[in-house]
């Protein structure tokens, strides 16, 4: 008789939380490319700004938060306040705590794992709540809720319920979304798909973007694109003028800077650089004479994962931090205590709440390259927790996903294959010597490759791109494989029958 196991605690929620049942049959190609365009829709409404507060309320918000969003796709202001922060956090925890066996699981049975993913939703939801109370017991709203004066005006119960129940709301809605990809009803994970959806539209956007927008504390109004407000500003017959304009394309603060572009597509071309070296092993069949193939290995053998896990790590220790700081506040504890934390000031001109001391310091990053030259110890702490964390991910995911050395060799011989030359015996020792290599190896110069983007000012825009650059690859593969085993696409036939 088997005993209690923690998992086990997981069946109570399930008559309460709703379930995207996993598919009968195998989904057709249309059908999952209509399921994941429908999804990426409705994750972009996300965007939509929350009802209650006041027009812009984006520049007006005083953000401690603003050097992560661009990493969880969490937008200011609007119902992707929480952006994939929950879904991402509770999934690593529980993916952790099963490689850890801190959990009993056993993922090869359908039961576990149900149970296993309905944790993950459970841990989820409950995260989300946690954050959106946290930002409204801290004030985060209190400047830009409609109608409300904080110095004169009683606390606005009825507008935190409301500003509450959109955050919240669309939190457990994204969730759902990301189990509807990952069940298998559209191509990719659907937190690696949506990441990727979220820094591509904003790479456009933030170079091109047409809005027009009134910059804070300023009489000025800027369009959203950097290239496109220095387009729009540039004069043939004003050289002074013009230089003062490349400089501030490259330095604002409020909006989008060319800067930050620059980064991104410098990280792109890293990405797509390491993403084409490989390893082949040459592999035959020991059921069909004469059939041989290679076996790719990856540098990047865990993909962005690693570096998502670290900076996941780092991002709710600045969360937690920050309202730890709120709490203690609050209740009166003394300014040293508080101030050994960490310490936050408001920043006029771009509004955002800096740290500038404290524990929480040494683990954020740096807002610009002239910061990082004057704090090289908090430089090699923050860059020294990113590579580490991410190392050390990347040695237990491929244990954790079922990727590991054991777990390929017993694909193989399931499906009678073999490593040229090799005994069937030598299989998993020969790919032990390449398999962890590649995913320590990977992990470790993409993490290099975010850091550096952070280190030049970035504020996540380099690690957005890593992540979902490399998570593009991925979906692109998958899209492929299934393209070529369907045979084509309905979409393809009748286009084709335009012709």
């Amino acid at each position: 008789m088997g005993g209690f196991r923690l998992l086990d605690l997981v069946q109570f929620f399930l008559p309460v939380l709703p379930e995207i049942e996993s598919p009968v049959e195998k989904i057709a190609f249309d059908e999952k490319v209509v399921y994941t365009v429908g999804g990426a829709f409705i994750f972009l409404l996300g965007q939509l700004p929350l009802y209650g507060l006041v027009s812009n309320a984006q520049f007006a918000i005083v953000d401690p938060l603003y050097n992560i969003r661009s990493i969880f796709a969490m937008e200011k202001g609007t119902l992707l306040e929480l952006g994939l922060l929950p879904v991402i956090t509770a999934a690593f925890i529980w993916q952790v705590a099963a490689g850890l066996r801190l959990i009993n699981a056993n993922l090869g049975l359908r039961y576990d794992r149900e149970l296993f993913q309905t944790g993950q939703k459970l841990t989820a939801f409950a995260l989300a709540v946690v954050y959106a109370a946290g930002l409204i017991y801290s004030g985060y709203y209190d400047n830009v809720i409609r109608g409300y004066d904080p110095l004169k005006d009683s606390t606005p119960i009825g507008s935190y319920v409301l500003l509450f129940t959109q955050i919240v709301s669309w939190s457990w809605l994204v969730t759902l979304m990301v189990e509807i990809f990952d069940k298998g009803y559209s191509f990719g994970s659907g937190v690696l798909s949506f990441l990727t959806l979220q820094v591509a539209t904003n790479t456009v956007a933030d170079l091109i973007g047409i809005e027009v927008f009134k910059v804070f504390n300023s009489n000025k109004s800027e369009s959203y694109g950097a290239l496109m407000n220095l387009v729009r500003n540039f004069s043939l017959f004003s050289p002074k003028k013009n230089a003062a304009t490349i400089w501030h394309a490259f330095t604002r603060i409020q909006l989008p800077n060319l800067n930050q572009f620059y980064i991104s597509l410098l990280t792109i071309g890293g990405v797509i650089l390491l993403q084409n070296y490989r390893i082949e092993i040459p592999i035959r069949s020991t059921k069909v004479r004469g059939m041989s193939n290679v076996f790719p290995i990856r540098l990047l053998y865990t993909g962005g994962l690693p570096v998502l896990f670290a900076f996941t790590v780092l991002a709710n220790v600045q969360v937690f931090g920050y309202f730890s700081t709120v709490v203690l506040s609050k209740l009166g504890a003394p300014q040293l205590l508080v101030s050994l934390l960490g310490k936050f000031e408001l920043n006029p001109t771009s509004n955002n709440l800096n740290l500038k001391t404290g524990i929480l310091f040494y683990l954020s990053n740096s807002t610009s390259l002239l910061q990082t030259l004057l704090s090289p110890i908090k430089t090699v702490v923050y860059a020294f927790s990113i590579v580490v964390l991410s190392v050390w991910f990347a040695n237990k995911w491929s244990y954790i996903s079922g990727s590991s050395p054991k777990d390929i060799a017993k694909q193989f011989k399931d499906q009678g294959i073999s490593i040229s030359g090799k005994r069937d015996i030598s299989i998993a020792k020969e790919l032990a010597r390449v398999i962890p290599v590649a995913s320590v190896s990977g992990a470790f110069l993409l993490a290099g490759l975010a850091v550096a983007g952070e280190l030049l000012g970035g504020l996540g825009k380099g690690v957005a791109t890593v992540v979902g650059v490399s998570s593009a690859f991925g979906v692109l593969e998958e899209f492929m494989l299934e393209y070529q085993q369907s045979g084509g696409s309905q979409f393809t036939s009748a286009l084709s029958g335009l012709q």
